[in-house]
């Protein structure tokens, strides 16, 4: 009986730390500096001004909008070429969290071209999949309002950066790609399918789900910007991320930078989120904003 009040007592408390830690680390953020060279440059020959990406993704809300100052005083100090987010702005299933999207966008509106590309949320709040009807039009409504905001679903803008081409694709998945257990994998084709053959240039790909990485760069992405994981949600030192939110235990992907295996110089950067939706748990695993300086 002793062992098992023990037990209890010692679950009890564990339970409360990771409350109190969540709570904790999902009012901070951490602003996190990478440099990428392209594909075809290295350190020691890259030329002229790197381009500067803001990225961030799973804004999911972020604390009700308590993070937005935060967020938009980051952006702002970095002064970012572009800003990119890469999905889930929004919970589809919830109309207050467009209240918080509605004044983050129009603070960064202000402050560089943003290009947005959907993500799980976004795709199941514009099919209904929780009947709710209105929240994703809502989320265009403010989007088309910022004169200075892109939405991408399988579209591609390009922009020039030093005289050279930087294109910016974003891709939109059917909801099946998300499925938690028995669903359908994505392959490189039907990549190829939405976004048609990748243009000329420095290719930059908003693909919300990393797990899909290789068949990123197989298509072609020189960098992939993902989200979706919210970085393991559980960070274990030496370790990585302990689960996604798919319940993949141990995912060869959580969050940082990493490399094709097959197509050397792509890369993808995955981000551990600003939000949480559901289960709002983040443990040693501190929001973030990207800032990314690429030698193109």
């Amino acid at each position: 009986m002793r062992i098992i009040k023990y037990l209890f007592s010692v679950a009890l408390l564990g339970a409360g730390f990771v409350l109190l830690e969540s709570k904790r680390e999902l009012k901070k953020i951490k602003k996190r500096y990478i440099k990428i060279n392209s594909y075809d440059n290295n350190a020691d020959n890259s030329h002229g001004k790197p381009v500067r990406l803001a990225f961030l993704a799973d804004y999911h809300e972020a604390e009700n909008g308590y993070l937005n100052e935060k967020i938009e005083s980051i952006i702002k100090e970095a002064s970012p070429d572009m800003i990119m987010i890469a999905g889930d702005l929004i919970n589809g299933h919830d109309d207050e969290s467009i209240e918080p999207v509605r004044d983050l966008l129009y603070r960064i509106n202000n402050i560089a071209t943003t290009y947005i590309s959907p993500g799980n949320h976004e795709k199941k709040a514009k099919v209904h999949y929780y009947k709710n009807e209105k929240i994703f039009e809502d989320l265009m409504y403010i989007i088309n309002d910022c004169d200075n905001i892109t939405y991408l679903e399988n579209d591609v803008v390009t922009v020039e950066h030093d005289g050279k081409p930087i294109n910016i694709y974003g891709l939109d998945i059917d909801l099946r790609f998300y499925r938690r257990s028995i669903g359908d994998k994505l392959k490189t084709k039907d990549v190829f399918t939405e976004l048609g053959k990748p243009k000329e240039g420095y290719n930059i790909l908003l693909a919300h789900n990393p797990e899909y990485f290789e068949e990123y760069a197989e298509w072609g992405a020189d960098l992939a910007l993902s989200g979706h994981f919210h970085g393991g949600i559980v960070n274990i030192p030496f370790v990585g991320g302990a689960i996604t939110p798919r319940l993949k235990l141990f995912p060869k992907y959580t969050k940082g930078i990493y490399e094709s295996e097959y197509f050397p110089k792509r890369k993808m950067y995955l981000t551990s989120g600003l939000g949480q939706h559901s289960l709002k748990i983040k443990i040693n695993n501190i929001p973030e904003i990207v800032i990314i300086d690429i030698n193109i």
